[in-house]
């Protein structure tokens, strides 16, 4: 993995709209979503903390009192180090921060992965690999009716969910119930609450 901060040559317009953590030399550690003037904003009324004396198209500098500016991931991905574990429909985070939609795993050691740019595809040399994102199923928690991603309606109750009707089949109330975490439910993901209409 490259030494290169992830911000390193992009302009504080390309740094906007990122969770990130910023730790100050004398300790502090800030944490928050930066805006296009090289900031991260406190409030809606314009309260900010600058990071960056640079602001719009100039280039991202962090001010010298900062000791680092990690990128945060989204809480609803899984993240994985090892290129080998990449799979299609991941999100690749190459080592300049920049993402990309894995296409296809390919046979080439030095290119393992297709990954999708704009009207086009690339094949990144293994050394441009930060990390990958893979979004994590959303599953059941709290008690309810939920649908699957095909659409089939699950109940959940203390803690436990069972299909009762399969998408647009008869009810059914009698099939097994599951934990949450067990292989069926995973594999049945993402799920959302159902709305009464739906159910």
């Amino acid at each position: 993995m490259s030494e290169k901060p992830f911000w390193e040559g992009k302009t504080c317009e390309e740094m906007a709209n990122l969770h990130v953590k910023v730790t100050f030399v004398a300790g502090a550690v800030l944490t928050g979503i930066t805006d296009c003037s090289g900031h991260i904003r406190r409030s809606r009324n314009g309260s900010v903390v600058p990071i960056s004396a640079n602001r719009g198209a100039e280039r991202f500098v962090p001010y010298r009192d900062i000791e680092s500016i990690e990128l945060l991931d989204d809480p609803e991905y899984e993240r994985i180090d090892n290129i080998e574990d990449v799979r299609e429909g991941d999100v690749y985070v190459g080592t300049d921060g920049n993402r990309y939609t894995v296409l296809q795993r390919t046979t080439s050691n030095l290119q393992p992965l297709t990954v999708a740019v704009i009207n086009t595809t690339f094949y990144p040399h293994r050394s441009y690999f930060g990390y990958a994102l893979r979004p994590t199923p959303k599953l059941p928690d709290h008690d309810g009716l939920w649908l699957d991603r095909v659409g089939n309606t699950w109940t959940m109750c203390d803690g436990k969910v069972h299909i009762i009707r399969i998408s647009d089949g008869d009810w059914c109330f009698t099939r097994p119930w599951f934990y949450t975490d067990s292989v069926q439910v995973v594999n049945a993901g993402p799920f959302r609450p159902a709305k009464a209409v739906e159910a």
